[in-house]
């Protein structure tokens, strides 16, 4: 029997009774929509994670007393930690002349709740000193003034540099280059503006102001206004080093200066985005797990309703197979005709859950910072799970009409 002939019996079929086709095909249209949804929004999480660490660059690592991942609640681990020795500016300029270092930086945080004041207007800013080389290290932009100079580090400079939101909540459009800025109990020269970098983590990243780490560490340790943390090291490497040589000869050359022997371990961290991306990559990788978990269920529960409604299919339509048989129809044409049938009856499914998949997909892109988007391989992927569905539920019911005797099926009523 020819293909195209089959298709179309197999439409005429499914539409005599719409209702019935489209609630036996829900269950594959679920399954169908979480796969392709999922995949859209667990990719979006990635590409919004990978964009926001993309800012300090993948060949910069942070040199620290802390680990970023795995510290949890762990109150010993944390204490013990905060046991290591701080790093100095010593260890910065050491850093530096390694030979596959191309630069250092010095960083202190203060933290995210300091108040920045200009007449009257105030904003809560996330402060950090830092030194001159930190414009190439942390891959900062200015779009006015300039960066900190050698010498507003060395002299202690009451200088500062402004994020974007910063310069518009106290500033409007007023140019804010020259003017004066109260931080803390202290005033600030402002003399450069940051490129808008937009959020990251929920978090604004244009509410940050810089201060040279050299004043930072004279002129805020108050009781209003303390140091969060110790110094870092933001460290960069070389284009030609890989990044796995990189961070283990820096690992052997700061225990070497430490005076480390071979059975101790480290008393500081070399941390990397490499590392927020891995725990990321877990977190989804549970996400898609749960995702084919949900997926596979519904599509379960979509193939027994197909297997059902072929199984009532078969029976009501008896007679036709019957009188097909008759006129010369063999077993293979009745059972290649009802998996016709049932693969259609899926496909239909996976088709419409691809549309309302790539629908929430968009909604979700237009609603959250989440830049979720369809990928051709999953619209592959939801397609042929409607397809195996469609096949392995249908076999059953396909092969049953096939193997009935063509003269009970004429005298079925």
């Amino acid at each position: 029997m020819d293909i195209i002939v089959l298709i179309k019996s197999a439409f005429r079929s499914l539409l005599s009774t719409k209702s019935r086709s489209l609630l036996t095909t829900l269950g594959v249209i679920i399954g169908v929509t979480t796969v392709i949804a999922m995949i859209s929004i667990v990719d979006g999480i990635n590409k919004y994670v990978y964009n926001a660490l993309s800012v300090l660059g993948t060949r910069a690592v942070y040199i620290q007393k802390y680990k970023w991942i795995n510290m949890g609640n762990n109150r010993e681990v944390f204490r013990k930690w905060s046991r290591y020795p701080d790093f100095t500016f010593e260890d910065v300029e050491f850093v530096k002349s390694l030979p596959f270092i191309e630069d250092a930086s010095a960083v202190q945080d203060v933290g995210s709740s300091v108040k920045v004041r200009y007449k009257g207007k105030s904003i809560k800013g996330y402060v950090r000193g830092t030194d001159d080389a930190a414009y190439k290290v942390l891959n900062e932009e200015l779009v006015q003034g300039r960066w900190f100079s050698y010498m507003d580090i060395v002299e202690r400079r009451r200088v500062c540099i402004i994020g974007s939101e910063v310069r518009d909540v106290l500033f409007g459009d007023d140019v804010p280059i020259g003017k004066t800025i109260r931080i803390g109990r202290y005033s600030y020269v402002i003399i450069g503006i940051l490129k808008e970098k937009g959020g990251s983590f929920g978090n604004s990243q244009d509410n940050v102001v810089y201060i040279p780490v050299t004043t930072i560490r004279n002129y805020t340790r108050t009781r209003r206004m303390r140091l969060w943390g110790s110094l870092s090291i933001v460290a960069l490497f070389k284009d030609d080093i890989d990044l796995d040589r990189g961070i283990e000869l820096l690992r052997m050359a700061l225990r070497k200066r430490r005076h480390l022997n071979f059975d101790e371990e480290d008393n500081f961290f070399i941390n990397t985005q490499e590392q927020i991306v891995s725990a990321y990559k877990k977190i989804t990788g549970g996400i898609y797990l749960a995702m084919i978990a949900i997926a596979s269920l519904a599509l379960l529960v979509g193939g027994i309703g197909i297997m059902n409604i072929m199984l009532v299919s078969v029976t009501e339509r008896t007679r036709e197979i019957g009188i097909r048989m008759a006129v010369g129809a063999r077993r293979k044409d009745i059972l290649l005709q009802f998996l016709v049938e049932a693969n259609i009856l899926t496909l239909s499914g996976g088709v419409i859950g691809v549309v309302l998949g790539f629908i929430l997909a968009k909604i979700v892109a237009l609603l959250t910072p989440l830049k979720a988007s369809v990928a051709l391989w999953s619209v592959f992927l939801g397609v042929g799970f409607a397809m195996i569905v469609g096949m392995f539920f249908g076999l059953y019911p396909a092969n049953k009409a096939s193997k009935m005797d063509p003269v009970e099926a004429l005298r079925y009523e």
